[in-house]
């Protein structure tokens, strides 16, 4: 796991990046009826505060020491290990659900497929969800904007699901998919801070930091009506056994 490429934009990430869909938390509680569940490279905790209105036993896995002190003061009443995907140090066969949200790419996909069978239950399963911006005039000119400014977006260009490159049919022996949809309203501050959280975004202090802020702060101002853009997502969740 690049366990280093968040460091320094905790804060950020945490203010603004985007939520999950309850009926996502809903329809995986319907599906898996789970009383333990690993959310494996937490972060600060976006996704597993969702699934914290469910009654499951949930244990939260992070390797970024910045991202880790966030989530310790966001959730309280769950256990935290400090440790990587594909090393959770979680014990052997008493998880029934792994999840990892808008983490997956980060992972060695091998040795995490590995980690999920030891400490999966019987019936385990592994739930991958990726947040998605759908494409719209704005996205399109967004995303030049990181062409010109980001000097890893062409080799990252987003999630592995955007970029197409996740097969779950070769991934899972099976699985299931389910998509939802979700615009975020944000103004200038949420939107600029969302694209600033990036990974692949320069860091402040770095020679480019102050162009991407400024165009995207232009991008913003040709979009906005009212102070305000909605920013349109799909949520897609692949559960899956192994």
């Amino acid at each position: 796991m690049n366990e280093e490429k968040f460091t320094g934009k905790a804060d950020v990430y945490d203010k603004y990046r985007p939520s999950y869909p309850s009926e996502l938390i809903q329809w995986l509680w319907e599906k898996t009826h789970a009383e333990t569940v690993a959310d494996i490279g937490a972060g600060t905790g976006i996704f597993t505060k969702c699934l914290s209105v469910k009654p499951w036993k949930i244990t939260a896995v992070e390797p970024n020491a910045d991202m880790l002190e966030k989530l310790r003061v966001n959730l309280s009443g769950i256990e935290i290990v400090n440790a990587p995907a594909e090393d959770t140090g979680i014990t052997s066969a008493s998880v029934d659900l792994v999840t990892a949200a808008q983490a997956f790419h980060w992972f060695d996909k091998v040795k995490f497929m590995e980690e999920c069978k030891r400490i999966f239950t019987p019936n385990g399963r592994l739930a991958i969800i990726w947040n998605t911006r759908t494409e719209n005039d704005m996205q399109k000119e967004r995303n030049e904007i990181f062409l010109r400014t980001a000097g890893q977006y062409d080799s990252v260009k987003g999630n592995v699901n955007a970029d197409g490159k996740f097969a779950p049919e070769k991934y899972f022996s099976e699985y299931e998919l389910v998509s939802f949809l979700q615009s975020m309203t944000m103004d200038m501050e949420q939107y600029v801070g969302c694209e600033m959280s990036r990974s692949y975004a320069p860091k402040e202090g770095t020679p480019l930091y102050d162009v991407q802020l400024d165009e995207l702060t232009r991008l913003f101002e040709k979009y906005q009506k009212g102070g305000l853009v909605d920013v349109p997502y799909k949520t897609d969740c692949f559960l899956g056994k192994f």
